[in-house]
């Protein structure tokens, strides 16, 4: 399971120049269920804009995070939590519950199930959309962590 002390979620200061240790800021944490799904993406629309992500970013990360809280009622017991942090100019999602797991590997999709296969494609579309995905699966639960920089990377060089 993700914790405070997961290298997505803590800033080490082991480089150089390096910000000060404990930069990470908890933007919004929310048990929900089922019947909290709608409100609860709102919710991260919200916060997620006003930490700094906008426009396709936005809508992309919100996507992520919404199948990963419907895998989260879905396939772990009904009901689950999601925080949100933001450490420098990243934006980190973890979405846990407290479900039994996986009954064998994690799943890695290199592609999504074929076109007649009802679900299986939340895992994928979240990795797609961000750009980090990780899977932690223990007896607790599972949860899985995403990320999206803030920034966005440049494409083409500055003129000089």
């Amino acid at each position: 399971m993700a914790t405070p002390e997961s290298p997505l979620t803590q800033n080490t200061g082991a480089s150089a120049g390096a910000g000060p240790v404990g930069s990470t800021t908890e933007v919004f944490t929310r048990d929900f269920t089922t019947d909290d799904i709608t409100d609860l993406r709102h919710d991260l629309r919200r916060h997620a804009a006003a930490a700094g992500l906008h426009d396709d970013a936005l809508d992309d990360f919100v996507a992520a995070v919404n199948e990963l809280v419907t895998n989260a009622v879905r396939h772990g017991g009904g009901h689950g939590s999601l925080r949100l942090t933001l450490d420098a100019d990243t934006l980190i999602a973890d979405v846990s519950d407290r479900g039994e797991g996986f009954a064998g590997e994690l799943p890695v999709t290199a592609g999504p199930p074929a076109a007649d296969v009802p679900g299986g494609r939340g895992i994928l579309l979240a990795r797609r959309l961000t750009d980090t995905l990780l899977i932690s699966d223990g007896p607790d639960g599972v949860t899985v962590t995403v990320t999206r920089c803030l920034t966005a990377p440049m494409t083409t060089p500055p003129s000089a």
